[in-house]
């Protein structure tokens, strides 16, 4: 991933060609304790690697960011959690 700084490399926030918990809210626009509770409640799991207990760091792809920026939407446009839930499951 680059910058647009000179061509730069950007690598904070981002874990093995994926983005880090905190990263992934900063760019859904959502906090790390929502999207911790989304992934511990199952509604959007991180595809490239999750939580393996205490210490361990999950890792979102694009894609993942896409879905969840999806719900963040729904849910700001006023769609109840529990049917964002049904169209995601």
């Amino acid at each position: 991933m680059t910058g647009r700084g000179g061509g730069k490399a950007v690598t904070e926030g981002v874990v093995e060609s994926g983005f880090s918990g905190k990263r992934t809210a900063e760019l859904v626009g959502i906090t790390y304790r929502q999207l911790d509770y989304w992934a511990r409640t199952d509604l959007i799991r991180p595809s490239l690697a999750d939580a393996q207990g205490s210490g361990s760091r999950r890792a979102y792809s694009y894609q993942d960011l896409l879905e969840l920026k999806v719900v963040k939407t729904l849910l700001d446009a006023g769609i109840r959690l529990e049917m964002v839930r049904d169209v995601f499951s």
